[in-house]
């Protein structure tokens, strides 16, 4: 099969990935309508350790796979798959029955004992993933993207559907039935998603059965493992660090006289409905380091400095790219963005859940950059076998981020602020350690005039473009209309801007004008 263009692929998963967030997206809306904000803070509750279980049983297993397919050759292939399907789905079984155990002793430490029969709803979802994961990781290592984000949108699409139905037709029962319906509607889409993609690998194996396996015997579970183990750990580090606050901020609120319903809610405000907005930008800076981790790593077997160097700069570019009008957007627009997307689902009570919404997603619009900045240094350490430099650098930081928000969220002046403020600050110190190293390794090679001035100069228009469209027009859809106004304008900046220089031979536009001639 041939192998997909570098930033080809990086747009098709930035393009799938970017779609699948939006349905994710438009589906916490009417959710949210649902179930409420207390409702959608028990759905919100067992994510964290769901994550962090996935993280151990199969998220760090696509990057691993993709690696060892990338830097080996065909013949090893099925072997690595045959071994990784029964260690990790059968390690995801494992712990979706520890978590249906003690699901009742989770949901009592994290506050909220009704969540636990939320947990039972999503412990199918643990063993679908961890089948579905490797066979991205498969199809990564081939630079293959399409089946991947095929089953990202199919995932996607189902979780919509059947989320939705289940929490509406469970949610007269009560809100933990509600939040019970819609994590089951994940479980199926994750068992759809896997049938899918399995159905692409059996095509795939029917296309190239001409390769032998003679070279399998130095394939066994211990050499994936021991490619998994640095990546998945970490991977893991974040999520564990959300589950912790997850059994922290909901106590913490309590602690300063918040109602288990009032700390509920500013969880499920926090992590459903801010987190979901930050993450979706995120998403994109993802889909450039997924695309990385392959060729960075070919690259660097083969001892090619000059490419690597040359990659390495691009993946840094995009998500410069990326992140920064993201910033500016979500700085600048919180209570337009919040309002438009949420204003049938929160509600101003006891709590002004809207303007607790829009200060959260102020405050948190900057962590964008580092989040994307962490993303795409962490792969490139990976990729150069500097895999042990991140989990350190992201220990340090989230530890950080525990002490802060112990200290923050107590404060009752400060509240529910002090969890996004330790996580920026949490994301920002990972960054910053992390891009010490990364220019040690691999000397990026930016140019602060067109990738960062270039930017922010782009991103000031476009702010101004969405703040004459705001004083000029009014109406349901004026945020839509404000959001693709200044797209535009900002594509359009950077473009003109751009042209005609020297340093545009090595810039985006050019990189992005060969990929539209090249698929025409």
């Amino acid at each position: 099969m041939k192998k997909q263009d570098f930033i080809l692929g990086t747009v098709l998963l930035a393009v799938a990935s970017f779609f699948a967030k939006i349905i994710g997206a438009v589906y916490r809306i009417p959710l949210t309508n649902i179930l409420g904000a207390e409702g959608l803070g028990l759905y919100q509750l067992i994510f964290p350790l769901y994550s962090t279980i996935l993280v151990f049983c199969s998220t760090g297993v696509p990057n691993a796979i993709a690696k060892i397919i990338a830097t080996g050759d065909n013949n090893n292939s099925r072997k690595v798959i045959r071994l990784s399907l029964l260690f990790f789905t059968g390690l995801s079984v494992v712990f979706a029955l520890l978590m249906v155990i003690f699901a009742k002793t989770i949901g009592n430490l994290q506050g909220n004992s009704q969540v636990a029969i939320v947990y039972m709803g999503i412990a199918p979802a643990i063993v679908f993933v961890g089948a579905l994961s490797v066979l991205r990781g498969f199809f990564q290592g081939k630079q293959n993207i399409v089946p991947t984000s095929v089953s990202m949108i199919v995932e996607q699409i189902f979780k919509l559907i059947f989320g939705l139905l289940f929490a509406g037709l469970l949610i007269d029962r009560g809100y933990m039935y509600g939040a019970f319906g819609a994590v089951l509607g994940v479980s199926v889409s994750e068992l759809f998603a896997l049938i899918v993609i399995t159905i692409e690998y059996i095509f795939y194996n029917k296309k190239n059965r001409n390769y032998n396996e003679t070279s399998e015997n130095n394939i066994n579970i211990l050499s994936i493992l021991k490619t998994a183990m640095p990546i998945t750990l970490s991977s893991m580090i974040m999520p564990l660090t959300i589950l912790i606050d997850s059994f922290l901020i909901v106590n913490l609120l309590k602690h300063i006289n918040y109602s288990v319903s009032q700390a509920t809610n500013l969880y499920g405000i926090l992590t459903g409905v801010v987190n979901s907005l930050i993450n979706l930008p995120v998403v994109l800076s993802m889909a450039v380091a997924t695309m990385t981790i392959p060729i960075i790593s070919r690259l660097y077997k083969d001892n090619n400095k000059y490419e690597l160097i040359k990659k390495s700069s691009t993946a840094f570019r995009l998500t410069l790219l990326i992140a920064i009008p993201c910033v500016a957007v979500f700085c600048c627009f919180p209570k337009e963005i919040i309002v438009f997307l949420f204003r049938n689902g929160l509600k101003v009570g006891e709590i002004n859940e809207f303007n607790v919404a829009s200060n959260l997603l102020q405050i948190g619009s900057i962590s964008v950059l580092f989040i994307a900045l962490v993303q795409i240094s962490t792969t490139i350490l990976q990729s150069i076998n500097y895999a042990r430099v991140p989990i350190h650098n992201m220990v340090i930081s989230c530890f950080i981020k525990i002490v802060l928000t112990v200290m923050l969220v107590v404060l009752p002046s400060i509240n529910i602020y002090g969890a996004i403020i330790s996580s920026t600050v949490c994301y920002l110190t990972c960054a910053v350690l992390n891009m010490s190293t990364l220019v040690q390794k691999v000397p990026i090679r930016l140019s602060i005039r067109f990738d960062i001035l270039l930017p922010i100069l782009a991103s000031v228009m476009m702010i101004t473009t969405m703040q004459v469209i705001k004083y000029l027009l009014s109406g349901v859809l004026v945020v839509p209309f404000m959001l693709l106004c200044g797209g535009v304008m900002y594509c359009l900046i950077y473009a003109i801007l751009s042209y005609g220089d020297k340093y545009d031979k090595q810039s985006i536009s050019r990189v992005l004008s060969k990929v539209l001639k090249r698929s025409r």
